[in-house]
């Protein structure tokens, strides 16, 4: 496997699919991968799992550092700009995993759940089921954390994914949490403690397994070792699922099979499916398979003369995602990533201590350590209040300490680079997803529609004004920081700092809530397109299981939520309740 090739992975060849699969799941990302495993388990039940790109576990595919892609087109990433958005006079370049294992093996591997209330929030608005008390122990069944301190008992300890913590790598991290505290932001051991605060500052866990290999959800769950020992499971590769083939049972529209198409040779073949699909495609790609296979809003599929099997105007709308905001900072050069790319002979002595020791850059320490807050917690200064006491509140924005620069535009290089990325978590803003041809692997059109709505403003506003709080308490501890002039707003009023909003940004490619859950009354922008069993509305035999079916975008990094909402999707297929 060195460093480029795969090791044998018994996937199957497109000629020999089967006929008909008693479950069949269209996307092997981030939670098509979990889902895979969960219903093979019974082996007298066969499954499907249909994936666009290919395989590709390389060794150099489980190398933290070396696999997180976020800049380019090639095997296990896709990446395309947004619809252009005339107020920011940009396109957004947006990335999303391609191959077995999605989003999952190319992201900053962040586990980071969100705080209990957010998904108490989700079963008030109508997704009932979807409680905290009732969505942990799909958090705790995946999960394997590896860290020998569990503070609050609040971690699995058995599941196929891995996670763990690191020492803090460069200065810059541990410089910040003492700023943090200083300003008296609350630090959590444990930034996944359901007792956590609104208010803090920790240690990111990341999906990492115990060689400190990248763990990504195709290694965890769909070793070859496992797929080998399940003849039921058949993975197709390099293949796209291209639109569901719909049928009448009691005259309503169900769903009897798949047309799966060879992503090389163009060939098709229709598998029909005796139990359920399950779309698994992502923000972008759920929406696409539903509005191909005639389920979306009617108006736009007569657009493409798609036959409208169920007017669904949900599908394709509410998009959300993070909206970062990076503020540049100068730094001593060995303390920032932009050491590797200016000092080359470094990453020798890196790779050795990855190699040997299981330390060094290549676990990828980009962030570590991040903050979240309440916007109304802080002053006009940008400062926490000191009497306001706890805060019941979600997180409404987070700052990312970055050893590198966090934002797409050119810097000069003579220096290290530090950054702060302020991202709003709770936007109010919402962009759509349309269909841009008919062709099954055409990109679509997304409208991200960023800052649409003025309220995002504010807490942008407020987190710029505590990343400067932050680098002067820095500064006053002797950190040696200097501000770089050309990425800082050039005033704290609102005016100076609406402008820098509006250049310096960038997304965070958390897309979320394109096919969100709940009723069809429980928003004025057309309601939901699956209800609180992830069953799409009006078809039969069709679920979402992935990030487009969350009500709004969590205010965390969102693959353990993705994966928690897999592992419930697969308890409800399998253990249905009776309604």
């Amino acid at each position: 496997m060195w460093p480029f090739s795969s090791t044998s992975y018994p996937n199957v060849t497109f000629d020999r699919l089967h006929a008909k699969y008693d479950y069949i799941i269209v996307g092997g990302g981030t939670a098509g991968c979990v889902l895979a495993n969960r219903l093979s388990t019974n082996p007298e039940t066969t499954v499907l799992l249909i994936e666009r790109g290919p395989v590709g576990d390389t060794w150099l595919s489980r190398i933290p550092l070396a696999s997180m892609s976020y800049g380019s087109e090639g095997a296990f990433c896709r990446l395309q700009k947004s619809e252009y958005q005339q107020e920011l006079n940009k396109s957004f370049g947006l990335v999303r995993g391609s191959g077995l294992g999605g989003t999952s093996r190319i992201n900053g591997m962040f586990y980071s759940r969100g705080l209990p209330k957010e998904y108490d929030f989700w079963a008030e608005s109508g997704c009932e089921g979807w409680s905290w008390k009732e969505v942990e122990r799909f958090f705790r069944k995946s999960e394997n954390f590896l860290d020998g301190q569990d503070y609050d008992n609040v971690h699995g300890k058995i599941g196929e994914w891995t996670n763990r913590r690191d020492p803090l790598y460069f200065p810059t991290f541990s410089r910040v949490v003492e700023a943090c505290k200083s300003l008296g932001i609350f630090h959590s051991e444990d930034l996944n403690s359901p007792k956590n605060p609104t208010n803090c500052i920790g240690q990111g866990q990341f999906t990492r397994d115990r060689k400190q290999y990248r763990n990504s959800t195709n290694r965890a769950f769909l070793p070859a070792e496992l797929v080998r020992a399940r003849a039921n499971l058949h993975i197709v590769t390099n293949a796209i699922g291209g639109k569901l083939m719909i049928g009448q049972r009691d005259a309503t529209p169900f769903v009897e099979g798949v047309e799966v198409i060879d992503r090389f040779r163009k060939k098709k073949k229709v598998v029909m499916c005796g139990h359920e699909v399950i779309v698994c495609a992502g923000a972008f790609g759920t929406p696409q398979v539903l509005m191909l296979s005639g389920i979306g809003p009617a108006e736009h599929l007569k657009e493409h003369d798609i036959p409208v099997h169920k007017n669904l105007p949900a599908v394709g709308n509410n998009l959300q995602d993070h909206f970062g905001v990076s503020t540049a900072f100068r730094v001593p050069m060995g303390h920032s990533m932009l050491s590797v790319e200016k000092q080359p002979w470094t990453m020798v002595i890196q790779f050795l201590l990855w190699l040997i020791w299981g330390t060094g850059m290549l676990l990828c320490p980009v962030i570590q350590t991040y903050i979240t807050m309440s916007s109304a917690s802080l002053d006009a200064r940008g400062i926490p209040f000191k009497d306001k006491g706890e805060v019941d509140a979600l997180p409404d924005i987070e700052i990312a300490p970055i050893a590198y620069d966090s934002c797409e535009l050119e810097l000069d290089k003579s220096r290290g680079f530090f950054s702060l990325l302020s991202v709003v978590m709770r936007p109010k803003s919402r962009g759509r997803v349309c269909l841009a041809s008919t062709q099954a692997d055409a990109p679509m059109k997304i409208y991200c529609n960023y800052l649409s709505n003025p309220e995002d403003f504010i807490p942008l506003r407020a987190a710029l004004k505590l990343s400067l709080r932050i680098r002067e308490k820095m500064r006053e501890d002797g950190y040696p920081i200097e501000d770089w002039k050309t990425a800082m707003p050039q005033g704290e009023d609102d005016e100076s700092l609406d402008k820098f909003i509006r250049w310096r940004n960038r997304s965070t490619y958390h897309y979320t809530s394109t096919c969100r859950m709940g009723s069809r009354q429980d928003a004025p922008d057309g309601g939901a397109a699956v209800d609180p069993q992830l069953r799409v509305f009006g078809v039969g035999g069709l679920r979402v299981a992935d990030a487009s079916v969350f009500p709004w975008v969590v205010a965390a990094h969102p693959q353990a939520a993705v994966v928690m909402t897999a592992e419930k999707c697969a308890d409800m297929i399998l253990h249905p309740k009776q309604e």
